[in-house]
């Protein structure tokens, strides 16, 4: 059972919050919602070597402490679902409910208890087990950890894999893969699951996963939001992203319109209602054998009209216009980031929805933009969710050939072919305008489409200041599986049928009459909302799960990786004016596919330079003399590097350490014979 936390309280420690939460969900009727404002501060942070430290005897001064590992205990009995809970609780106050019915669904039951398996979707607490479970098992390559608290308090937690007799994770090049950040898309969180599990599968027995893990560092974050996670996956509700209360058709109240599962069978699904022909704005589809999918039509030309299950709460014509949260989590990273409608004061600024109070203002984001700017080890990012499906990168808001460097673009075109050979994906490229455009024509109103901006995006924010290869792909097709009609669009009546010859129509409710409170009589049925439309089906959620990891892989094994494969050493004649006594010229080769800086993360300074230093024994005066030269190595290529060094009178050591130092490459070492 998760906890109510108020925005109040966030501040609070956890045991605290749980009290005052337990207190407020207990009473009669939730307090009055108290809305907060606050000023966004740039956080713009430095967790890399600064070239002045590696000219230091002792190398460079010690890091930061990194986030505190979770001792690895026992996992503890398996969580097979709990039938008897009858109520789950969503944080946060709010004039609509907080509690809601538990529906138990079979598409979330395990198929055996501590078995794994991708034939079902996995409740937050099957998940923390599961890597509680791998961390207890395999101490010398897992850990775990805990990065920050969702809006309702609870624990994200995150793994690391990395062979830990090879080098600290911090000095290897890294990748991050996050899933379950938008409450509903939750095939992404079964893609990063999925990948711990092949990890843990293969470690010592592929000889490719295992040389991974050995020279890099793997960061997989498989449930960034368990407080709307799991109210989608327990509870017939569904949102966008975050469950923190929000006025999302601005009349001044919080979430007080959700839907409502009226006719039990745990899904808010469609309602319509025959209103005579010629004066509705829906119609049966024709086109569709099943005759099940209605297709708008427009004011005045159909028999039926149709709403999504529920009530008219608040008494304003719309129907679950303003359901549990609405914030995006995907709208509030700080690059090129809008406020929401209605908070420019200009009233002519782009604004856009979901994009939260202040950048960053959201828990979840912050926890995943704070471990990376304290982690610029990390070269690859893929943040995922659902259900386009499509490779999808930046950029959000410009023309990818004005605003990319052509060698970054090139690099990024080149990921997004190797992604669609491994997931078979119709789209891969920039949202402005590969997503944007799609679908050529919008169904409904004839227009074309064209370029459109989408502002605090993850991917933006991962080029353009992070400088990373960035994505934030998008699994699962919505049931659009063929163009019977050759078209070129997956219409509804497509996807019925797909699902009528493949599932025998199991993923589409029959319209099944009810008596509405409101409306008199309707019929509610339609596609499955969350393990069709938003969600696959079980029975095809592996594959879609295994290939998008499989391109994860992929990109993890591009990660750059510095080398040295050469070092010699010839003496310096006497009197040189730099005071040299040796000259060392070290080969070092990137071995990865992967620039160590792209092009804007040059230009940015979201990475140092590369650069070559040496290690002496203390006390032995030795120090390296003149300024390091700096450089940066595309992916395969080799650079000889001159340094110059003067051996101390009190050096009675046989050799010293050569490094290769790169923020993204890592760090390499070889000894050097005086």
């Amino acid at each position: 059972m998760t906890v109510s936390v108020s925005p109040a309280q966030s501040a609070e420690p956890r045991s605290r919050r749980a009290l005052h939460s337990f207190r407020a969900a207990a009473a009669s009727c939730l307090p009055a919602p108290r809305l907060a404002s606050a000023v966004a501060a740039a956080l713009l942070l430095s967790a890399t070597i600064n070239p002045a430290d590696a000219q230091r005897p002792g190398g460079p001064p010690p890091r930061p402490a990194a986030a505190p590992e979770t001792p690895p205990v026992p996992p503890g009995p398996f969580p097979m679902p709990d039938t008897t809970k009858r109520m789950h609780i969503v944080p946060g106050d709010r004039h609509g409910p907080s509690a809601f019915p538990m529906t138990h669904y079979d598409q979330v039951r395990p198929r055996a208890s501590g078995v794994m398996d991708f034939e079902h979707y996995h409740t937050s607490e099957e998940i923390e087990w599961w890597m509680r479970k791998w961390a207890y098992e395999h101490p010398e390559f897992i850990s775990l950890y805990e990065v920050g608290e969702s809006y309702g308090g609870r624990p994200i937690m995150q793994m690391t894999f990395t062979n830990k007799s090879t080098g600290a994770h911090t000095d290897k090049p890294a990748a991050f893969f996050e899933g379950g950040r938008h409450s509903g898309e939750i095939t992404s969180t079964e893609s990063v699951l999925w990948l711990a599990w092949h990890l843990v599968e293969s470690y010592g027995r592929d000889t490719a996963i295992t040389r991974l893990i050995d020279q890099n560092a793997i960061y997989l974050r498989p449930l960034n939001n368990p407080d709307g996670s799991d109210m989608y996956r327990l509870t017939a509700q569904t949102n966008r992203s975050t469950v923190r209360p929000h006025d999302s058709d601005g009349d001044g109240l919080l979430d007080e319109d959700p839907g409502e599962d009226l006719d039990g069978d745990g899904f808010v699904r469609q309602m319509r209602q025959f209103v005579g022909e010629g004066k509705g704005s829906y119609a049966v589809d024709d086109r569709d054998p099943a005759g099940r999918v209605m297709r708008r039509v427009g004011d005045g030309n159909g028999a039926y009209e149709v709403y999504p299950e529920g009530t008219d709460n608040d008494g304003d014509g719309r129907y679950n216009e303003d359901g549990v949260g609405g914030l995006d989590l995907h709208r509030n990273y700080p690059y090129n980031w809008r406020p929401e409608p209605g908070k420019d004061l200009t009233g002519r600024g782009y604004t856009q929805n979901g994009a939260g109070e202040f950048p960053l203002s959201e828990p979840e984001t912050k926890a995943v933009f704070m471990w990376l700017i304290t982690h610029p080890n990390v070269g690859v990012v893929n943040t995922m969710d659902t259900a386009v499906p499509m490779h999808l990168r930046g950029p959000s808001t410009c023309e990818e050939a004005e605003c990319m460097f052509p060698k970054d673009r090139m690099l990024y075109q080149y990921f997004d072919s190797v992604g669609l050979s491994f997931t078979k994906y119709p789209w891969a490229g920039d949202v402005y305008r590969t997503y944007a455009t799609r679908t050529p024509v919008n169904p409904f109103t004839g227009d074309s489409a064209r370029p459109s901006p989408l502002f605090g995006h993850s991917p933006d924010y991962g080029y353009f200041q992070y400088g990373a290869i960035w994505y934030g792909d998008e699994l699962w097709n919505g049931g659009r599986e063929r163009d019977y009609d050759n078209n070129g669009v997956f219409e509804q009546w497509e996807v019925s049928r797909w699902c009528h010859e493949n599932y025998s129509g199991d993923c589409f409710q029959p319209w099944t009459k009810f008596q509405h409170p409101e409306l008199g009589e309707v019929e509610i049925g339609g596609f499955n909302p969350k393990f069709y439309s938003q969600n696959g089906p079980p029975e095809m959620l592996e594959q879609w799960a295994r290939r998008q990891a499989e391109f994860n892989l992929f990109m993890a094994k591009s990660l750059p990786r510095i080398e040295i494969t050469n070092a010699t050493m010839t003496s310096v004649p006497a009197g040189a004016r730099d005071s040299a006594t040796h000259e060392i010229r070290v080969t070092v080769r990137n071995t990865g596919r992967i620039p160590t800086a792209l092009e804007i993360a040059q230009r940015v300074k979201a990475v140092r330079p590369d650069m070559i230093s040496a290690r002496f024994a203390n006390g032995s005066g030795s120090r390296t003399v003149g300024r390091a030269e700096e450089f940066h190595l595309d992916g395969g290529e080799s650079r000889t590097i001159t340094v110059r060094v003067r051996r101390g009178a009190n050096d009675r050591s046989n050799n010293f350490t050569v490094r290769a130092i790169s923020t993204r490459g890592g760090i390499a070492e070889r000894t050097v014979s005086w």
